[in-house]
């Protein structure tokens, strides 16, 4: 296999043996991108990667390199990563279309919702307040929809309503804020999971999981959401250390 992309390399073991170079193939398929070890394991991007609480541009860009699925930037004033106010500062645009644009909102007025997506190109909304199925189906309409869920001993007893009316839930902490609290719940709760709708996993997730996150077979875990426990300040991420998470979670569910 020719490696033409940087990206690709996260997705091997640093032991695998079939690398060829582009001197070993024939010149019709000079331009491959993906190679049989890719092409045979099942697990490749099994486990989406969110990092959220992004404000800052060079930020932006450069974990944009990394190549998360999924970016969170937060519009709630009561978050020390709000961007309700320089939303307009960030540079979108250097967000490669293959990364989800996240919009994170606390008991927006419905009404709104609909033009900040639509004016700032969000592919997903991820609500983190108190949001009902109805407002949850109804931007449906317009992007990707994660609900999230504060979770401090047991499931809420009604979130089969939310069931249909979004696309993915989202388990974080019961904290002091919306998100972002650097604390981490029982992930015991969810053993038997049994609803129909993938949820990320949250709250206070850091680089010292890495190894857990390797091994965890939860049923119905979608991804994986990032925030606190990677920031020098708040809405500033370690690059180093997301990309080592990044690298090592990638490359472990593909060995």
């Amino acid at each position: 296999m020719y490696i033409t992309s940087y990206a690709l390399y996260f997705y091997t073991p640093e032991n695998y043996a079939e690398w060829r170079g582009k001197s070993d193939l024939e010149d019709r398929v000079s331009v491959l991108l993906t190679g049989n070890y890719l092409i045979k394991n099942e697990n490749y991007e099994k486990m989406k990667i969110k990092v959220c609480g992004i404000a800052n541009n060079r930020n932006l860009s450069e974990i944009a390199l990394l190549q998360p699925d999924y970016m969170g930037f937060v519009f709630y004033p009561g978050s020390p990563r709000d961007v309700t106010v320089t939303i307009g500062q960030l540079q979108l645009s250097a967000i490669p279309p293959a990364i989800k644009k996240t919009a994170v909102m606390v008991d927006r007025p419905l009404q709104e919702v609909p033009d900040l997506i639509r004016r700032h190109g969000f592919d997903a909304v991820q609500l983190h307040g108190d949001e009902e199925p109805d407002y949850c189906r109804e931007l449906m309409n317009h992007c990707e929809v994660i609900k999230a869920f504060r979770i401090a001993d047991s499931l809420p007893s009604d979130i089969g309503l939310y069931e249909g009316n979004c696309n993915y839930f989202l388990f974080d902490a019961r904290g002091k804020y919306h998100g972002g609290n650097s604390i981490k719940f029982n992930h015991a709760i969810l053993e038997g999971y049994g609803l129909s709708t993938p949820f990320f996993l949250s709250g206070g997730i850091g680089d010292t999981d890495l190894e857990y996150l390797r091994t965890v077979d939860i049923s119905g875990m979608y991804g994986v959401d990032v925030n606190s426990r990677f920031e020098i300040s708040p809405g500033y991420k370690s690059v180093k250390s997301l990309r080592q998470f990044i690298a090592g979670l990638r490359t472990k569910l593909n060995s």
